[in-house]
């Protein structure tokens, strides 16, 4: 095998790169680094929105957002795990590579090695498929499975190496250690649908795309499921969604109580178009997600964490230290603080089309539509009695970006 020209290789490390920075796309959008990350990676995804033939890319494939007892979006949820035991095992992997470079041992035969030639690249896969569950755009799916590809050639670059670097005891180890998984089973499966097509590379050309259009095959049913699936109350052309399991009826008493309230009736006459209702705690922490209005804390939650309103003023200040001093006060005592449904919090969601144009029952879920907050709605959970009507500004905490849908 040939070493890799530059191109090549700027080309492999460019791919990784790419996916590690929108992979990482939930956890950098709520750290000091959203300003920059989304002032480079902002207008792609508004890029992508906004073209009739690309804006799926940018849809998600599983809820995020909206809690669902579902037992196969339940299960896939679970597998967000993977994101951790993924790289947990991949630096435990680290150590007797790193171990045999530094003293200079040959070849790497124990641990993880002893059973596969590239435990780190699986790791890193696995890994990579917990974060896919954990933030399931379309777009990051198709880059996971380039990234698949990815590894795969540069494992085989190292290995092109390995066998300058020790002639010899890398091949013996080459015929008696799998590549990824024990068995060859990729490769046995590769040989029977593919090995009679020559050249090897159309072969490989011919994988990627089965690989790429299966994946998304069954991304997009898994959306068609979570769709049919999504505990959606219809009331007055309004469909209703609570991001938290509730009873119909709950959420349709919830619901009249606004729809009667003279406070809420001439903003409703206003925003005839709105036609999508969520319904969220108050404090909810994902209310982000639909619009740019602040949540509404607790006094308790206040009350342990005065900085919490310090920080949504001022994301940006402070730096790192700031940010996880939060975050660490936050977690720390995570199990001792409950959701605040002193407070119902009601979003309403103009939902269209691509021509702006309203749309109707599942349709609000489908791909490429555009959803444009219009009016938030606080009640008191125990009166009933509507706390405050704000019209908002249209755009979610981080402009126009697409955000998950459910």
């Amino acid at each position: 095998m040939q070493q890799p020209s530059r191109p090549q290789k700027l080309l492999l490390w460019g791919a990784i790169l790419a996916y590690c920075l929108i992979g990482v796309e939930i956890i950098i959008m709520i750290s000091p680094f959203a300003l920059y990350f989304y002032s480079v990676y902002g207008p792609i995804l508004n890029f992508l929105s906004s073209s009739a033939l690309l804006s799926w890319t940018t849809e998600f494939f599983l809820p995020h957002m909206v809690f669902m007892d579902d037992p196969l979006v339940q299960g896939l949820s679970y597998l967000q795990i993977l994101m951790v035991l993924g790289l947990c095992m991949f630096l435990y992997a680290a150590i007797p590579l790193y171990y045999g470079r530094f003293t200079n041992k040959g070849v790497v035969q124990k641990s993880f090695y002893s059973k596969v030639r590239h435990p780190q690249y699986l790791f890193l896969a696995i890994s990579g498929l917990g974060l896919l569950l954990y933030w399931p755009r379309f777009i990051i799916l198709i880059l996971y499975v380039n990234m698949l590809f990815v590894y795969f050639f540069l494992a085989k670059n190292e290995e092109w190496r390995m066998k300058q670097e020790v002639p010899g005891n890398y091949e013996n180890y080459m015929a008696t250690t799998s590549m990824f998984i024990p068995g060859e089973p990729g490769a046995k499966v590769f040989s029977l649908l593919f090995g009679w097509i020559q050249p090897k590379w159309l072969a490989f050309l011919a994988l990627y795309v089965v690989a790429m259009g299966g994946a998304l095959a069954v991304a997009y049913g898994i959306r068609v499921h979570t769709v049919n699936v999504l505990p959606v109350v219809e009331q007055q052309g309004y469909s209703l969604v609570s991001v938290f399991p509730r009873a119909d009826e709950e959420v349709r008493e919830i619901f009249r109580a606004v729809r009667m309230s003279e406070n809420t009736t001439e903003f409703l006459w206003k925003h005839k178009n709105v036609n999508l209702v969520y319904i969220m705690p108050g404090d909810f922490f994902l209310t982000a997600l639909v619009t740019d209005e602040d949540r509404r804390f607790s006094d308790d939650m206040l009350e342990r964490f005065p900085e919490i309103l310090e920080w949504h003023q001022h994301k940006f200040k402070g730096g790192l230290g700031k940010f996880f001093k939060i975050f660490y006060n936050y977690v720390s005592t995570l199990a001792a603080i409950e959701t605040n449904y002193d407070v119902e919090r009601l979003i309403f969601v103009s939902v269209g089309d691509s021509q702006g144009h309203s749309v109707n029952g599942k349709a609000k879920f489908g791909l490429g539509v555009k959803r444009t907050p219009a009016l938030v709605v606080d009640l008191d959970s125990y009166t009933h009695e509507v706390m405050s009507v704000i019209e908002t500004s249209g755009y979610n905490k981080w402009g126009q970006m697409p955000m998950p849908t459910f």
